[in-house]
């Protein structure tokens, strides 16, 4: 009776022994599961939207200015190096609504009279590079400048003393400028990311030139516009 106890007993510390064995085996061949890097190389697409305000000057008046509403989209691209570089090319496109109007003077056959001078830029856009530092895992902090875009609306409301009528020469042209800018962009998942951004936007002094169909009235002068935007924006990267 004793030996087939004994018997038993070594075969159950043989079975245990073997099932630890195997247990520990498995154990072995299980790695740790990598955490993947955040890295800002890719594309992205997007939108954004915030304030404009303008800065602007004819030759008649003095500076006036106005505040508007933004909002548009971006495309663009990344590339990341030297750990946490990131040099990158976006092009933005938007509508605005900023609308400036100033009181001026225009001549008339040697007649002085008062004008309502007005300026919308209703669209806006730009193609910039930029250069940013990644830190803090997924964040990006950059600067970046191009070459921008505006369609200037002018018109002049005036009441010419021979006329009596008000009447309004206008004209609508697009600028060509240049814009530099600054901003923070967060990535808060492994495809999106949101931004916030400043840009200046400077369209130089330019000449222009109104006409007033019936009765023909024409109106020469020079403006000078500069507008500033402040955005936030989602971004979906791949």
């Amino acid at each position: 009776m004793r030996r087939l106890a004994a018997v038993g007993v070594g075969c159950l510390v043989s079975f245990l022994g073997c099932g630890s064995a195997a247990i520990a085996a498995d154990l072995a061949v299980k790695a740790p599961v990598a955490v993947r890097q955040f890295t800002w190389t890719g594309c992205f697409v997007g939108v954004h939207a915030g304030g404009d305000f303008s800065n602007d000057k004819i030759r008649s008046s003095g500076d006036f200015s106005s505040t508007g509403f933004i909002g548009g989209g971006q495309i663009g691209c990344d590339y990341q190096f030297a750990s946490a570089w990131v040099v990158g090319v976006e092009a933005r496109a938007a509508w605005s609504s900023l609308t400036s109007k100033t009181p001026g003077l225009g001549s008339f056959g040697g007649v002085v009279i008062p004008t309502q001078f007005t300026v919308s830029n209703d669209f806006l856009a730009s193609a910039t590079a930029r250069l940013g530092y990644g830190f803090a895992g997924n964040w990006l902090a950059y600067g970046r400048g191009g070459v921008a875009w505006t369609r200037e609306k002018i018109d002049n409301v005036v009441t010419p003393p021979l006329l009596g009528v008000p009447v309004d020469p206008k004209a609508t042209v697009t600028r060509t400028g240049w814009t530099a800018g600054v901003g923070l962009e967060w990535a808060f998942a492994p495809h999106w990311s949101t931004n916030f951004a400043y840009d200046y936007y400077d369209f130089g002094a330019n000449d222009f030139f109104l006409t007033n169909a019936a009765p023909l009235v024409t109106f020469r002068g020079n403006l000078k516009d500069t507008i500033h935007t402040v955005t936030a924006g989602v971004n979906y990267r791949f």
